[in-house]
């Protein structure tokens, strides 16, 4: 049980890169690599045009090419495939209900998928029971040069809120840097009150913040005490904030609330819609 990593193909340049990524996370955490191409179209509903029915072909042969560059590039990691009917992000959430991950590419495969920045991914997303991780298509690579080589390492971040359980995500987080043998940041972004009233003896509403912050962050942090971790408290919107601390990171991680029917709230449909630079993994919790 949850000795899988599963991912999810559909010939995208952003499926490509996130069954690249899973194949090294998988490597990196021990555990098997399930890639997942879904048909939703199916034999009995083709178009008979073949500007639409063509590419669908070609679409579902990039399984068989997908395990072979893997396997290639991976060696020693085991690979196995399936090819399923159906409407893709059910079929993937079911596929990964015993999985210790599910990745998808955050665009699809047309340009009307990319303008609608992955149906299939915020679908999964609200969904699935394990965690998601969402991987954009490949950037090009920043030029090494004698002013960034040898550089601090890009940290992984983690974007919490302190007046909720947030352990399932901060357990993500510092597990994902130990890994890596990266720094790990952690924000909680919120908002001041208009009046902050102290002459009651009360602590300033930011001094509890921090408090709460420490707290949460220590119980973590003796647990994994080789990784460096950087509290950030800040006044800001955290989808903003977010945002904007992932331009810098190498894995953003975030939680979302599991309550049968909840939508996604703003914080994550900014990240989705806009986080490009690194993988994003969406935690849900209870």
């Amino acid at each position: 049980m949850h000795d899988t990593i599963t991912v999810g193909i559909d010939g995208s340049a952003a499926s490509v890169n996130a069954a690249a990524w899973a194949a090294r996370e998988a490597r990196r955490r021990g555990l098997g690599l399930h890639v997942v191409h879904v048909d939703d179209i199916g034999p009995g509903r083709r178009t008979g045009l073949p500007e639409l029915d063509v590419p669908a072909g070609r679409v579902r042969d990039t399984l068989n090419r997908a395990r072979r560059t893997l396997t290639y590039g991976n060696p020693g990691l085991q690979i196995v495939s399936s090819s399923l009917m159906g409407p893709p992000a059910p079929a993937l959430v079911n596929a990964a209900r015993e999985s210790a991950a599910l990745v998808v590419g955050s665009q699809g495969r047309s340009a009307l998928e990319g303008l609608l920045v992955g149906s299939v991914a915020l679908a999964v997303t609200a969904t699935a029971q394990c965690p998601v991780v969402l991987v954009a298509s490949p950037r090009p690579r920043r030029h090494v040069t004698r002013r960034t080589r040898g550089g601090p390492a890009e940290p992984v971040v983690a974007g919490i809120d302190v007046d909720h359980n947030c352990d399932e995500v901060l357990a993500q987080a510092f597990a994902a840097a130990a890994l890596r043998e990266a720094p790990l940041i952690v924000v909680h972004a919120w908002s001041v009150p208009l009046l902050a009233d102290t002459s009651s003896g009360v602590p300033e509403p930011e001094a509890t913040k921090q408090a709460q912050l420490a707290a949460v962050v220590g119980r973590w942090q003796s647990k994994y005490p080789g990784t460096p971790v950087t509290e950030r408290l800040v006044h800001a919107t955290a989808g903003h904030e977010l945002r904007r601390a992932s331009q810098s990171a190498r894995l953003l991680v975030i939680g979302r609330r599991n309550n049968p029917g909840r939508r996604l709230g703003g914080t994550l449909h900014s990240v989705i819609h806009h986080v490009t630079t690194c993988p994003v993994i969406i935690v849900p919790h209870d």
